[in-house]
């Protein structure tokens, strides 16, 4: 007689309503994006169809492949449009897979929680179905197992708020814990076929025990939390545990055996035999429980019980006669003690699993056949914005790079030049007659014609006034903005504590954050600008004395013959020299001197 598959749980499905995406798609393009939505018939309608597609999706390849599609397009879909109320207002209306809860959103994150759900537990579904009697299909079961875990665990990391209990943290975490326990037997499943070291398989099963233990008090949890689980799933890990357990001992007790240590073997068998007959005594309960919730809802398969009613009987069995073997040989051959199971050294446990994350679920080629082009590429090419923003970050890495380059050269070039006194030390070499100087020059003439030009309009007293007119006038305004916040909310509190809970008014405070906030940014703001005022009235200042000389030509005209007066007083000093002194060629170097000059100054002006 074939030994029956170890059964295994299917994560349970979400049930949702139709849900209708053209026309909020086509109100959203004709008012944000003013397109004609008619363009996008056929996208809209293709979408539409693919969420009407969903709803029927099978437990296997091709409904695993239309959920992601769908989930692709999801993502696709909210980088061009906000879903949510007030923008593409799409009501999507789930069940809880549990307890059959409705539960209705705008929320775009709800459609695609819901729709990664719903592909885990297909995968749960693919996973139980493989044919695991050969190495194949032990091979996709515990790859399938760990994919829907993973899926799981995308819930957990991207999705915070839970509307409903299926999706809440703790009932997902369970589940996901479900998916990798039972790839881990799959595992387990392979290496006692294929007869791999007693120790190995003792080790991978006493992790399995282990962690159905863990799984009896997370659903027990569940089902006190109200969840929805079904009672049975808590029983069918009991049994697991046991089992498990029972094996974990029986292939120490034949490593025992092997390594000649034949009185901890007989009380390992022991061990077996008891926590196989519990298994036993529980799967007994089992068949009661599943024909009450129609095998927990179909997340059981119907052969379940006598599956595992077989499996246990057939480890006591073998248990049993290992234990009488094991003690008559040692009686009669060995001699050796027999440790109490109380003081048996726990068996080290081998995780043989993890989550296959929701990226390498397909492969890079497989995920662009599974979801297709984007159906509106043409609205918002991705390619373009993805071309832009890395044109402009590679520009600004250049900018940034030949800046920095630029400010390096220019702070060597300072520091040669005030090592060598450049342009400073030109200066003695381009003294020239004072009568150059015997008039202001062009350029100071043009500088206080825009002078005159401009104070013709309006001075400058007269705009620095009026800047401190408009300051004064802004934080007057600022002060009466905040005055009217605190008398509006005292009010709002003494009416609140006058009419009690009949004054249904929110607190005034909570009302009025954001303005106290930009009133309290409005006077920074002023205060960072008078600080620049200031600064601007110490330059103003400063030159103050130039600009009114530079106002009246008179006065402009004295200035430069007071200067020139006053260095032709000082240059009388030299004027005592001897003619015989007198070099014929003192023009000449003095033309060659003036050349050398503007050759250094113009090889200044180029660095």
């Amino acid at each position: 007689m074939t030994t029956p598959q170890i059964p295994f749980i299917t994560a349970p499905f979400k049930k949702t309503d139709d849900v209708d995406w053209i026309h909020p798609l086509k109100k959203y393009i004709a008012r944000f994006y003013q397109d004609d939505p008619e363009k996008y018939k056929e996208e809209t309608q293709s979408f539409n169809r693919l969420r009407q597609d969903i709803r029927g999706a099978g437990k296997d390849i091709t409904g695993r492949d239309l959920l992601y599609r769908y989930f692709g397009q999801l993502e696709l879909l909210d980088l061009r449009f906000p879903v949510d109320e007030k923008h593409v207002k799409v009501l999507f209306n789930w069940y809880d897979a549990f307890n059959n809860r409705a539960v209705a959103q705008y929320s775009l994150a709800f459609e695609k929680a819901s729709i990664i759900f719903n592909e885990a537990s297909t995968l749960s579904a693919i996973a139980s179905a493989q044919n695991r009697a050969e190495a194949e299909g032990r091979k996709r079961a515990f790859h399938y197992f760990q994919a829907s875990a993973g899926m799981f665990q995308y819930i957990n990391d991207n999705f915070l708020h839970a509307p409903s209990e299926d999706l809440s943290r703790e009932t997902v975490q369970m589940l996901c814990e479900l998916m990798l326990a039972q790839a881990h037997e799959c595992f387990l499943e392979s290496s006692i076929r294929e007869k791999k070291k007693e120790g190995l398989i003792a080790k991978l099963a006493s992790h399995a025990a282990w962690t159905y233990g863990h799984l009896v008090d997370a659903v027990n949890d569940a089902i006190q939390r109200g969840v929805g689980v079904d009672k049975s799933w808590a029983t069918i890990c009991q049994i697991k545990q046991k089992y498990y357990a029972a094996t974990a001992q029986q292939h120490k007790a034949a490593a025992c055996e092997t390594e000649a240590k034949y009185g901890e073997c007989v009380a390992r068998y022991s061990a077996a035999e008891s926590a196989a007959k519990e298994a036993v005594k529980l799967s007994n309960s089992l068949p009661s429980l599943l024909l009450v919730s129609n095998h927990a809802n179909g997340t059981v398969p119907s052969e379940c019980a006598n599956a595992l009613q077989e499996l246990c009987k057939t480890l006591s069995a073998t248990c049993t006669e290992k234990v009488t073997s094991a003690t008559r040989d040692n009686d009669m051959i060995y001699h050796d003690a027999v440790p109490q199971e109380s003081i048996l050294t726990p068996i080290d446990r081998l995780k043989a699993v993890k989550t296959i994350p929701i990226s390498e679920l397909y492969g890079p080629d497989e995920i662009k056949k599974v979801i297709g082009v984007d159906l509106f590429s043409k609205l918002i090419p991705i390619s373009i914005h993805e071309s832009a923003s890395l044109y402009s970050e590679e520009k600004a890495k250049l900018l940034r790079s030949e800046n920095e380059r630029c400010d390096l050269a220019k702070a060597e070039l300072n520091t040669s030049l005030d090592y060598m006194k450049l342009p400073g030390s030109l200066a003695k070499f381009k003294q020239q007659t004072l009568d150059v100087y015997a008039s202001p020059p062009t350029e100071v003439k043009q500088w206080a014609d825009q002078v005159v030009l401009e104070e013709r309009t309006k001075s400058i007293g007269e705009l620095l006034n009026t800047l401190n007119s408009v300051k004064l006038e802004a934080r007057q305004i600022l002060d009466e903005i905040n005055l009217s916040l605190d008398t509006e909310m005292r009010d709002c509190e003494q009416e609140r504590v006058k009419h009690g809970d009949l004054w249904t008014q929110a607190p005034s405070a909570s009302l009025t954050t954001e303005f106290r906030h930009d009133i309290l940014n409005h006077r920074r703001m002023l205060e960072n600008a008078n600080q620049s005022d200031q600064q601007l009235f110490a330059k103003y200042s400063s030159v103050q004395h130039h600009l009114d000389i530079l106002k009246q030509p008179q006065a402009l005209e004295k200035a430069f013959t007071d200067t020139i007066i006053n260095l032709s007083n000082k240059s009388n000093v030299a004027s005592d020299m001897s003619l015989l002194d007198v070099d014929t060629g003192v023009e000449d170097n003095k033309n060659k001197l003036n050349e050398k000059v503007q050759r250094v100054e113009s090889i200044l002006e180029k660095l």
